[in-house]
């Protein structure tokens, strides 16, 4: 379990908002600068979900603090 944020990877979020739910972040910086955080309540036949955009690593790492996550990150 670790709130740091992984990027390109599925992780299932056991504690803080959205528990229970699955987040991939994905680094974007090369088009927008910035970084997508998708969420989703399952993985093969997800019903509900969204998505977030940051500007760069400390918005990121802001968000996710401020998420209270505990995530366990699913191998790859």
């Amino acid at each position: 379990m670790t709130t740091k944020a992984e990027m390109e990877r599925y992780g299932r979020i056991l504690a803080g908002f959205y528990e229970g739910y699955f987040v991939r972040i994905r680094d974007d910086s090369e088009v927008t600068g910035g970084y997508y955080i998708y969420l989703v309540d399952d993985l093969a036949e997800p019903t509900d979900g969204g998505d977030y955009w940051v500007a760069d690593k400390g918005e990121l790492e802001s968000f996710v603090e401020s998420s209270q996550w505990e995530i366990e990150w699913l191998p790859e």
